[in-house]
């Protein structure tokens, strides 16, 4: 069974993909998985990312230039990893945005929670949509990122995502220094000790939940 493939997509830029997608391949490596970042976005913040440090646990590659060829090139490589984490640029309808959504078995849509983070995110809907017809069994989940759970503007954003279309998954991040160490330092949170203990766990439950839902999905 080759690797699944996660895309981490969205239409606006600072919404995170790159800190969801860098975290999360991150702790899938430490936990022993064999993992391929896919780096899809001209700018290659995921391979400055790994470059700041060593032996970061997951390998970082190029792959910005491929476009709508991205699908194609990765395919070949599936047998060698367990997960594929592709960090797209910010542009839904760039043909290498689609071009992961046609591999993708699961979309991440980081959100930060404002409106106009939600307004702006909405052509990401559509460009998933639109990939389902060449690849049904994607399926997408909005990931919650910088969240300062207590805000008012928080929870009244919270209460708009269902008309968006996309389910939440059941996992956010924080707003959180220690994400910026990382990203600085071009490691990951377990490196950064007890003092990153609460980004630690959070970070945790986001890797579980996202398997279980792989898991899930695979049985269907």
């Amino acid at each position: 069974m080759g690797a699944r493939v996660i895309a981490v997509v969205n239409q606006k830029g600072g919404a995170g993909k790159t800190t969801v997608a860098m975290l999360l391949a991150g702790a899938l490596g430490e936990a022993g998985h064999r993992v391929l970042v896919a780096d899809a976005d001209p700018q290659n913040t995921a391979r400055h990312w790994a470059g700041q440090g060593v032996g970061f646990p997951a390998e970082v590659e190029d792959y910005s230039g491929e476009e709508g060829k991205l699908h194609k090139r990765l395919r070949k490589r599936l047998d060698e990893f367990d997960y594929v984490v592709i960090d797209s640029p910010p542009a839904a309808s760039a043909p290498v945005t689609g071009s992961a959504l046609r591999l993708a078995h699961l979309a991440l849509v980081p959100i930060v929670p404002s409106p106009l983070d939600i307004w702006a995110s909405a052509r990401i809907r559509e460009a998933i949509e639109a990939a389902r017809m060449k690849n049904p069994e994607l399926h997408a989940r909005i990931v919650l990122n910088q969240l300062q759970p207590h805000t008012l503007m928080s929870r009244e954003v919270i209460a708009l995502l269902p008309e968006f279309g996309i389910p939440l998954l059941s996992a956010s991040l924080r707003s959180r220094t220690v994400y910026r160490e990382c990203a600085a330092g071009g490691t990951t949170v377990s490196a950064l000790g007890s003092r990153a203990r609460m980004a630690q766990m959070e970070l945790d439950f986001l890797r579980r939940r996202v398997l279980a839902l792989l898991r899930r999905l695979g049985n269907h």
